[in-house]
């Protein structure tokens, strides 16, 4: 039997997982659902990285309560066209990846909602892929690579990495101005690794 394209028991999870948000954001992301989900009678609830996602011929969009904001979050949100002018400015060009950002229920633009869901589903059903910017490997740091060498664990998670999940540690370290800050990242980055979490784990479980 073929294995299901969205998880079978995502309505349900994302039901016990709006259950759990605030009651400052559990109306935000209500909403964001209702909303997606009426755009498009085809779209499915999906449940992926731990977090509400809606799939329609690959993923949509997926959304999150974050400490400060709900989070919205389009796959291909690169090739939409931002219309409303409601993405967060993004500096990575690496990821195809497009947030907006909701801190109220009046944030919430409906019209701008089904219209960016509208494009996604569109990039979907004509299998138009983000086109990556690759980025050179970064190469570990002489102390990074010697604190990982002292801790069998995290060396080998971290060798079991993907390039990304790497780089999001490396370069969290060089981006330390002073070095007090650089050894506390590391030995924190050593500790995380070691369970096998990645730099954004916290995020991921939001």
């Amino acid at each position: 039997m073929a294995k299901p394209k969205v998880n079978p028991d995502a309505t349900k999870k994302i039901d016990a997982y709006l259950a759990t948000v605030s009651e400052e954001q559990r109306p935000i992301l209500d909403l964001i659902r209702k909303t997606v989900n009426a755009v498009d009678d085809r779209i499915q609830e999906d449940w992926k990285w731990s977090a509400p996602c809606f799939y329609k011929d690959g993923l949509v969009c997926w959304f999150v309560g974050f400490k400060l904001h709900v989070g919205l979050n389009f796959y291909k949100g690169s090739l939409i066209k931002d219309t409303f002018k409601a993405f967060v400015e993004s500096e990575d060009a690496e990821k195809g990846n497009r947030m907006i950002h909701y801190k109220t229920l009046q944030d919430v633009n409906i019209k701008a909602l089904e219209d960016y869901v509208k494009q996604a589903i569109v990039l979907n059903e004509k299998n138009i892929k983000v086109d990556y910017v690759r980025k050179k490997e970064l190469e570990t740091p002489d102390y990074f690579e010697k604190a990982l060498n002292n801790n069998s664990a995290a060396k080998t998670v971290f060798e079991n990495f993907t390039e990304a999940q790497r780089r999001d540690y490396i370069e969290w370290l060089v981006e330390a101005k002073r070095e007090a800050t650089r050894d506390k990242r590391m030995a924190q980055a050593i500790e995380w690794i070691a369970e096998g979490k990645t730099r954004n784990w916290k995020y991921m479980n939001c």
